[in-house]
């Protein structure tokens, strides 16, 4: 089932010990960010950037629901950052 728009249908679960917290289809998904290593995040209604360690993920979903995917690596530096 394609959702309506893009990034309508998504689900976020973190977890605190024991205790879930749980976020999901409440609008459209826009940026999650995960230490130095992970971040996607909406660039337009249809097109997603991605950075996953040393590559980049670009992702531009077409009017049929189907994702066109491009990746790029060692285009970030893998280096853990200073304290």
């Amino acid at each position: 089932m394609t959702a309506s728009r893009p990034g309508s249908s998504w689900r976020v679960l973190a977890r605190d010990g024991e205790r879930k917290i749980e976020a999901g289809n409440d609008g459209v998904f826009d940026e999650l960010v995960v230490d130095q290593w992970l971040h996607l995040e909406q660039m337009d209604d249809a097109t997603w950037w991605m950075r996953v360690g040393d590559a980049r993920v670009d992702i531009k979903v077409g009017t049929d629901g189907v994702p066109q995917v491009s990746i790029e690596r060692d285009v970030y530096e893998n280096t853990p950052p200073t304290r």
